[in-house]
């Protein structure tokens, strides 16, 4: 995992190294389980599979099986025993595993199970369920999903960062309509789609943590970009109830692919971090 950066000083501070670690267990935990539903969506819809080719050689990345169990689709993406580079620049092993009712896919209401085989994310153990629950299109014509998320990240070195949310993931740019300007939603390696919601985490120092993505700044991710682009992210330590600002960027398109944030600590300083 990328070390905490900072830009100002590197004097030490017990608030600032308790804030940042904070932002980067967030941050490493949101892009973990993000990733794991564009990669099942890429999957399921017969896409361009940005991930099943490594970066360096071309060979397969990840072998993508189904089965039918009953009324459900089982859908497996095996990215391997050993690290496989894929196109994003991440490392993947083990499996993504996701079940669906059959021919529901974008059937509004319809949900689909996200979970993990031994799978890892740049060293990171990705475990749990993640739930995703079509919902149609909003008021913008733009396809959206409830998401729901109870797991946990280990790090290489055995911390733990355990995190409860409910989110709302929206398709922002970069998909057509398969009918049109309606139908069945279809998305290119050019998507781009927005998070927010609200949720709990015990971060990896143990501290329990209340965060929220609020719908006006929520982060706007790339799919071929490793962070957020955009938007913002508060967060509470239940210690101390105090709070604290993870800051992306600003949400006005175009946006850009970049690797660091600003945290605003409880007592007004602001530092740079460089995102994992």
């Amino acid at each position: 995992m990328t070390a905490i950066i900072f830009a100002v000083s590197c004097r030490k501070d017990t608030t600032t190294t308790e804030s940042t670690v904070t932002a980067t267990d967030q941050a490493t935990a949101e892009k973990s389980y993000s990733d794991a539903q564009s990669i099942s969506e890429n999957a399921v819809a017969g896409g361009s599979m940005n991930y099943r080719t490594t970066k360096l050689t071309g060979s397969p990345c990840a072998v993508v099986t189904s089965s039918v169990s009953g009324t459900n689709t089982v859908v497996t993406i095996n990215f391997g025993s050993t690290d496989c580079l894929c196109l994003d620049g991440r490392t993947r092993r083990g499996e993504i595993i996701v079940t669906y009712p059959t021919n529901q896919w974008y059937t509004v209401g319809a949900q689909r199970m996200i979970t993990f085989n031994n799978y890892f994310q740049d060293d990171n153990q990705v475990a749990g369920q993640k739930t995703v629950t079509y919902e149609g299109l909003n008021a913008s014509n733009q396809p959206y999903f409830s998401v729901g998320i109870a797991g946990t990240i280990t790090y290489a070195s055995g911390k733990t960062v355990t995190v409860s949310w409910n989110r709302t993931r929206t398709w922002i740019s970069g998909f057509t309509f398969s009918g049109g300007t309606s139908g069945t939603p279809v998305w290119s390696s050019s998507l781009e789609y927005s998070i927010s919601g609200t949720g709990s985490m015990t971060n990896s120092a143990g501290q329990a943590v209340n965060i929220n993505i609020p719908a006006a700044t929520p982060l706007v991710y790339a799919v071929n970009c490793r962070w957020a682009e955009a938007g913002t992210i508060s967060y509470t330590l239940v210690s101390d109830g105090k709070t604290r600002t993870v800051d992306f960027g600003a949400n006005t398109p175009p946006y850009d692919c970049h690797n660091t944030a600003t945290v605003t600590l409880a007592n007004g300083t602001v530092r740079t971090i460089t995102l994992p």
